[in-house]
């Protein structure tokens, strides 16, 4: 006799600290949310629904500044399970990620339009944090990758000026080649000078912002 498949039951992970949260407290990742809260909607969607669609006129908080690539936070309403007949909602984001998943707070409100603009509010803020730790990081991928220019530049600049070298211990006679071989040499310094610039504008903006310095 083939078993059943046993459906999994909500899971509640440790609560985040409110420094870590936007100084929201009762926040924690709930995995399976429908099986223990009942799914109200999505902000925009309970704000359609109200007759309040003006208040919140999207679908979600990109988490990249181009707004194309990375993903979109979306504010999410759930009941918790009724109490002399008392509705009361937590709120948050949905995991793009993972279906069934979602960041929450669980301050409860008793209004659903008021728990899902602080939906919408809680998306954005955890949105914007995610922006912030993608510029960081795409600053300090680029960091990197201009100390790696910066070697190569120096390194073909010192081989041009050492087989000038060469060439002039030789008593080797070409004024137009070894004048285009310095210019050659003056741009690669005058470039290493201006990305060594750059590192240091992007070390003083983003060097003490979380994702500079990661992998």
């Amino acid at each position: 006799m083939a078993k059943k498949k046993s459906i999994p039951s909500i899971e509640y992970n440790p609560i985040i600290e409110p420094k870590r949260a936007h100084n929201y407290e009762n926040v924690r990742w709930v995995e399976n949310v429908s099986r223990g809260l009942r799914l109200v909607g999505f902000a925009d969607e309970i704000a359609r629904a109200e007759g309040c669609w003006r208040s919140i006129d999207h679908t979600g908080w990109f988490t990249m500044d181009d707004g194309i690539n990375g993903e979109s936070l979306r504010g999410i309403v759930y009941q918790l399970p009724a109490r002399d007949r008392e509705c009361l909602y937590v709120y948050g984001y949905a995991d793009p990620c993972n279906d069934g998943c979602a960041l929450l707070c669980f301050d409860t409100v008793s209004d659903k339009m008021k728990a899902a603009r602080a939906a919408d509010r809680f998306a954005e803020l955890f949105a914007e944090e995610q922006r912030d730790y993608n510029r960081a990081w795409q600053a300090g991928r680029k960091y990197e990758e201009l100390a790696e220019e910066i070697k190569q530049a120096r390194t073909e600049a010192l081989s041009i000026a050492e087989e000038m070298r060469t060439a002039k211990r030789a008593k080797v006679e070409a004024p137009t080649i070894c004048a285009t071989l310095r210019a050659k040499v003056l741009s690669l310094y005058r470039s290493i000078q201006k990305m060594r610039e750059e590192r240091a504008e992007l070390l003083d903006n983003f060097g003490e912002c979380e994702g500079f310095n990661d992998a």
